[in-house]
């Protein structure tokens, strides 16, 4: 070994250095070093997950989770009419679907909690968005898309209801999203109480010209988010045009244009013709849609 050693040093070193030389590039090009990238070349990696989606008045907050071990320029956040992060993961949405940030987003301002929010505005209320996020990195190419979430923007509010005819502020319209009297024709529900017992009611209760909405109570109690999840397991039908109330109760209340509201029951004050209810408002404009 050591004879032809002496014998081949130079050309060994030689071809040694070259090979070492075209290893090295090689590395380099592989971990993005080399020349600049194709925009929406896409890395099978570092895919963002736990996506989770609230919604508002023609707005929405994205929130997802990302843990990368590579150093990314930030996220494209893609809100579309139409179903994108279902494709093969070599096909980007950037090729027919820009996303919905004009510059990337480099990440909210609180990385403390591990979760990124995304505040997305100048939306459509009643329209079917479905919503993914990618990672994008230095050489602009993505990460695969996270799962992806269906969603409709509707108004999300508290309320409180006078009982009929002592106020105008007796009735609420779920698609103008403000205050209306309990007998006009855009109202959707009123308050009222008889007995000791205190109730939501249908608008054509009071006039067979006015809308004819209808109320169920939910079995499911707790938090939002839980109801949410109980109701995506299947429709709960609503029949009744009046409902007797409590705090805490759940209800479904679907609109003559099959639009639905989901409405928790927070609390009551006052007395006889003084009396208030206060509600919490969740309302899908999209027709035979329980998205909220």
């Amino acid at each position: 070994m050591s004879i032809i050693a002496k014998k081949t040093g130079r050309g060994t070193y030689a071809r040694r250095l070259l090979l070492a030389a075209v290893t090295f590039a090689g590395a380099l090009v592989g971990f993005g070093c080399g020349p600049p990238g194709i925009e929406h070349r896409v890395s099978r990696d570092c895919a963002p997950y736990d996506l989770e989606v609230e919604v508002d008045d023609r707005a929405m907050t994205v929130m997802w989770k990302s843990e990368c071990d590579r150093i990314i320029s930030g996220y494209n956040v893609y809100i579309s009419e139409r179903p994108i992060a279902g494709a093969d993961p070599a096909v980007t949405p950037g090729e027919s679907i820009e996303p919905y940030n004009q510059a990337v987003f480099a990440g909210d301002t609180d990385p403390s909690d591990g979760v990124e929010h995304f505040v997305a505005e100048r939306l459509e209320n009643g329209v079917r968005y479905y919503v993914s996020v990618r990672v994008v990195f230095p050489d602009r190419s993505l990460s695969p898309p996270s799962g992806e979430v269906s969603t409709v923007c509707g108004p999300r509010r508290e309320i409180e209801l006078a009982t009929r005819y002592s106020s105008e502020q007796d009735g609420f319209s779920l698609g103008k999203n403000m205050y209306v009297r309990a007998d006009d024709l855009s109202n959707d529900l009123y308050f009222y109480s008889k007995n000791g017992r205190d109730y939501l009611a249908s608008p054509d209760r009071l006039g067979g010209f006015l809308r004819a909405n209808r109320f169920a109570t939910l079995p499911q109690c707790g938090e939002f988010d839980a109801v949410k999840r109980y109701l995506q397991q299947g429709a709960y039908p609503a029949t009744a045009d009046r409902i007797a109330v409590k705090p805490g109760d759940w209800l479904l209340i679907a609109t003559v244009e099959k639009t639905h509201a989901l409405v928790k029951v927070l609390g009551f004050s006052g007395h006889d013709q003084g009396r208030r209810v206060r509600l919490f408002l969740a309302y899908c404009p999209a027709a035979g849609e329980l998205l909220f």
